[in-house]
């Protein structure tokens, strides 16, 4: 019987890497949306250049280069550096753009 113990403290999942709900909320996807197309997060916590990374992956048609910002409502816009950390909620939207420098 010490068998059937001992395997209720390793149950399937809880091994490094697997995130098993120690965050409280880390285990639900975000969508986002950038240049209007929707982007699966898995993690809240962002930066720029991980969204970046992520709506590539998920074909949105931007470059690691380009400029990105999120629409703030009434027009307004703020830019997102590389590695600027943020906070992201579904349905938050982003605009990438190319960018103009050219020096």
């Amino acid at each position: 019987m010490a068998n059937n113990e001992e395997n209720k403290d390793h149950e399937p999942g809880n091994g490094p890497g697997q995130g098993a709900g120690h965050g409280g909320g880390h285990d639900k996807p975000i969508s986002i949306f950038v240049n209007e197309k929707p982007v699966v997060l898995e993690d809240k916590k962002q930066t720029g250049l991980s969204i970046k990374q992520a709506a590539i992956a998920q074909k949105v048609p931007i470059q690691l280069d380009f400029v990105l910002s999120i629409e703030r409502g009434g027009g307004k816009t703020e830019l997102i550096g590389d590695d600027q950390k943020i906070t992201v909620h579904d349905g938050d939207r982003f605009l990438a753009i190319p960018n103009d420098d050219n020096s």
